[in-house]
């Protein structure tokens, strides 16, 4: 069992939530592995608007979430918990009543908290992974960007932390800053990708593993329209479906293959963290 936060100090557009998605039903497809995605962004939508198709968002979200038999409105599955935890009653095995399930058995999601963020919401995220990491093989969380109090928690509990970057030069100063003399230099259990990632740019893996003299693996996530739209259409599922016998010709070959090979890096760092326990 382990805990894999996706996170960047960079305020920019880094494609995490979309990257989040890809590995968690990736590696649901792909690997015997029971996981949970959960977003810690509040009033997030993303992933319903990625495994739900738009009809489906308006007329079923509450059989998304498998709250109809519950009498918590329309509130998220997150919003749910929290009530639950605030009588001492959660436990691991009731997260699953307000997780929305992909695939049965192997992915399940927890949208983002409904409502104003507060520090209490912040230390119950914490609480729950905690927990969640006792019901699952795998929990990955598309954790809150920057160095906020949500974030440093997180990441201390985290068995895996995915940092994300991009091909821009502020970008690759700012990663290589932190990992040298910055707030990720003593971390060890970091692996990093490079979203929406373009083999044409000058900034391409080789060059800046070169150039920032990084012994980190660093995978490149290339950008990719259809899954793009699959991310904001309800898609996913299906994209993902479809990809697994698509041919290495195929122009969707080439993001498949990034994210099997980031999915392998973060399983050997889950083994290297685990062996040195």
């Amino acid at each position: 069992m382990a805990i894999v936060s996706f996170w960047t100090e960079d305020s920019k557009e880094t494609g995490q939530t979309s990257t989040a998605i890809a590995v968690a039903t990736q590696m649901a497809i792909q690997h015997n592995k029971k996981v949970l995605l959960i977003s810690t962004y509040a009033n997030n939508k993303e992933f319903d608007a990625a495994y739900l198709k738009p009809q489906v968002q308006k007329t079923n979200l509450l059989s998304f979430l498998n709250l109809t038999k519950k009498s918590v409105g329309m509130e998220s599955g997150v919003t749910g918990l929290m009530k639950i935890e605030g009588s001492n009653k959660l436990t691991p095995d009731m997260i699953r009543d307000y997780t929305g399930i992909i695939f049965k058995d192997r992915l399940e999601v927890l949208s983002g908290f409904d409502g104003v963020e507060t520090a209490a919401i912040d230390s119950f995220y914490v609480s729950l992974v905690k927990k969640a990491n006792m019901a699952y093989d795998i929990v990955i969380i598309d954790l809150k960007k920057g160095i906020n109090e949500l974030a440093q928690d997180m990441l201390t509990v985290s068995d895996v932390i995915v940092y994300g970057m991009t091909q821009k030069r502020h970008s690759i100063e700012e990663y290589s800053k932190s990992r040298k003399e910055g707030y990720t230099s003593k971390m060890n259990n970091l692996i990093g990708y490079i979203g929406r990632y373009d083999k044409f740019s000058k900034y391409t893996q080789k060059n800046i593993i070169r150039s920032i003299k990084t012994k980190d693996s660093l995978f490149p996530i290339v950008y990719n329209t259809l899954f793009s739209d699959a991310c904001d259409e309800g898609g996913v599922v299906d994209y993902f479906l479809k990809m697994q016998t698509v041919s290495e010709k195929d122009r969707n070959a080439n993001f498949l293959n990034n994210v099997k090979e980031l999915i392998q890096g973060i399983l050997y760092k889950i083994d290297e963290m685990q062996m040195m326990k």
